[in-house]
């Protein structure tokens, strides 16, 4: 892949407990460049944790080790925490699901998105609050001066994500990783949503990692499609090209949802099979 921003080989991920050690991420290698790549699956896959494992956010409990986790010219395995610091939110953002649980309670919207500017940017307050306002008035909120004095719980849920995405671009990352941005928004929302996050990372080309469980959402948003299933990726596939799937998971994943065309009373339960956990995977319909 050109221009590649992100380098991931054979990541594991294994949490320790009083009953032994607990393998969430299995062996996962991708790469992501200026593209929006999503990570699909269903909850307890490994889609959070690999994400959180590239910022180094994983729980003391788990160990992490890798062939490879390379962003740029940084090696984020061995990269200290005072290095990290100098990563997140600067070079690495990440927009949480829910923002009324991302936001603080005790801050007004305005000096919220100023300090993310802050935080790495060496500028004046009177500064950040420009560059703020600016941001704000890019993530379509209106009368931003209003805006800029609430506090998060006298904002919508689509406007706290606005918020949110405003937060994360400010700094100008190279890779955003989005998990689950919009499940908390209705349908309308959600669409307006994406569409400034469209807008945004194209005008900035910026990466995204797009972790959800919509794969009609993704196939629509997304370049490519990163399938987990018991912690191992077991497709990779374009997003245009989704509904051509060759692994029996990512078939059953796509059965499963509702369609208007077809209604059914009762939706499809994926049948697993036990030689999904480490039988072949596929990319772009070829088996590896």
């Amino acid at each position: 892949m050109n221009n590649s921003l992100l380098q991931v080989k054979d990541l594991n991920i294994v949490f320790r407990s009083a009953h032994g050690e607990h393998p969430a991420v299995r062996d996962v290698s991708f790469q992501v460049g200026r593209e929006k790549v999503a990570i699909v699956g269903e909850s307890g896959s490994g889609k959070s944790q690999t994400c959180r494992a590239l910022l180094k956010l994983t729980p003391k409990i788990g160990r992490v080790s890798a062939s490879q986790m390379q962003f740029g010219d940084i090696d984020l395995l061995n990269s200290s925490e005072k290095q990290m610091q100098q990563i997140r939110g600067n070079r690495i953002s990440m927009i949480l699901q829910d923002p009324r649980y991302s936001l603080n309670p005790l801050m007004r919207i305005g000096d919220q998105v100023a300090e993310a500017f802050r935080l790495h940017r060496r500028v004046s307050k009177g500064e950040a609050h420009e560059r703020a306002r600016e941001m704000l008035e890019a993530v379509q909120i209106r009368d931003v001066d209003k805006a800029a004095r609430l506090y998060p719980h006298e904002i919508s849920g689509g406007m706290g994500q606005r918020v949110m995405i405003a937060m994360m671009l400010i700094p100008e990352p190279d890779l955003i990783i989005a998990d689950e941005p919009t499940s908390a928004l209705d349908v309308t929302v959600r669409q307006q949503v994406l569409s400034i996050l469209n807008e945004q990372l194209a005008r900035r080309q910026t990466g995204l990692l797009f972790i959800s469980h919509d794969l009609n959402l993704v196939s629509r948003f997304c370049d490519r499609v990163l399938v987990m299933y018991a912690g191992r990726i077991v497709e990779e596939i374009r997003a245009d090209r989704l509904e051509q799937a060759r692994h029996p998971y990512t078939q059953a994943l796509l059965a499963s949802q509702p369609r208007l065309r077809q209604p059914l009373d009762v939706l499809r339960v994926p049948t697993r099979d036990a030689s999904w956990l480490n039988g072949p995977c596929f990319r772009n319909g070829v088996a590896l």
